[in-house]
């Protein structure tokens, strides 16, 4: 980097790496640096590509640019996806997964950095081998201070990792701590915000019928981590237990999440181009509508538009054209559109702000459950 002064925050430190790189940073430009919020905290900061350039550069110089931020303060992966053939479609963000795709169809490569912590445990240890190293410990700390849960969502969770959360025929929403035995019925409202943040899913595991409530990956290595660090619960009434919950740092679907929000951030940018560009064409036509009605008018000895409109096949004739002293690129635009008149342009529709549509995560299958990973004494 060509600036000695060290970076004061994330946004300076990307951006000075990709201008470095010929980069133009700013609106109708080549990239734009946001922060992700959520529930009006600041998670994370990630680069908003803006031209095919921003894309095709930061895809070519990825490595580049994840070593010259790992030697300041502020460290930032790049992910590489090609979702048209052979055009990258680039994302840098100093949190999620990174994910490195090949042209034409190639397998995907995810590097996560800091890794997310592994749902299972070695056979002979549950949980060994999850927790090493001061800054990984640092970052589930982190992790796990996010999630916000009271000890009832805990629970919850917890329950649903039993595979002892579930509606039977009759639609109540029971949990069986003991399989056999009468159920405790649950609200299932106090659901709602775990499965929005992606800790659990309802899910039909064995096709049509009772339904049961499952852990995602996220919601299982969620559950892990609040085991071992044991914070203390938030303190919650009902009302509070509704409200939506942050899913988990740099878990799979706070990645997704990114993704959609940098979907939606294009394509608001490619509807305001689309509608500028309409916008301009539309001030030219009306402009040279305005001059061609001006040299039939003058003709016609007309003073007031007042509606009227200029026949679409007329032209001046020669002496028309000399004794009103028409400017010859008049005469050709008149001529050229005798017969193509050309229709006034129509502005686009611009779609009404809607929300961001990002898939659910799958349910970990019944084959990886590990109940032993949930046992309070497992940390």
């Amino acid at each position: 980097m060509t600036t000695s002064t060290p970076p004061s925050t994330p946004t300076v430190a990307i951006a000075r790496i990709l201008r470095d790189l010929g980069l133009v940073q700013g609106r109708g430009c080549d990239f734009r640096v946001v922060g992700d919020y959520r529930n009006g905290e600041r998670i994370g900061t990630y680069v908003l590509p803006l031209s095919r350039r921003a894309d095709a550069t930061i895809a070519d110089r990825a490595d580049d640019i994840e070593r010259l931020a790992a030697e300041g303060p502020y460290p930032f992966r790049v992910s590489v996806r090609y979702t048209d053939g052979d055009r990258p479609m680039a994302s840098v963000a100093n949190y999620g997964s990174r994910v490195r795709e090949t042209p034409s169809g190639g397998e995907p490569s995810t590097t996560p950095e800091p890794e997310p912590a592994p749902v299972e445990p070695a056979p002979d240890s549950p949980g060994a081998g999850f927790f090493r190293g001061a800054r990984e410990r640092a970052w589930q700390s982190q992790q796990v201070r996010a999630l916000g849960w009271s000890a009832r969502q805990a629970e919850l969770v917890a329950a649903a990792g039993s595979i002892g959360l579930q509606y039977r025929a009759d639609g109540v929403l029971r949990h069986y701590p003991v399989p056999g035995r009468a159920g405790t019925p649950v609200d299932e409202q106090r659901l709602a915000p775990l499965v929005k943040a992606g800790f659990i899913v309802v899910d039909e595991p064995h096709g049509p019928g009772s339904k049961r409530v499952s852990l995602t990956r996220d919601g299982a290595t969620a559950l892990l981590l609040w085991r071992r660090w044991r914070p203390t619960p938030a303190v919650k009434d009902r009302k509070e237990e509704r409200e939506p919950l942050r899913p988990l740092l740099g878990g799979e679907y706070a990645n997704r999440q990114a993704i959609a929000e940098t979907e939606a951030d294009r394509q608001r940018q490619a509807e305001t181009e689309a509608l500028h560009a309409a916008l301009e064409e539309l001030r030219e036509w009306e402009e040279r509508d305005e001059r061609l009605w001006g040299v039939w008018a003058k003709v016609q000895g007309i003073t007031h538009r007042l509606g009227r409109k200029r026949p679409t096949d007329w032209v001046p004739t020669e002496e028309e054209i000399a004794e009103h002293r028409i400017a010859p690129e008049l005469v050709a635009e008149l001529y050229a559109a005798v017969g193509r008149p050309a229709p006034r342009p129509e502005l686009p529709k611009t779609s009404t702000s809607r929300p961001m549509e990002v898939r659910p995560l799958e349910a970990v299958p019944d084959e990886q459950e590990q109940l032993s990973l949930f046992d309070a004494n497992a940390a």
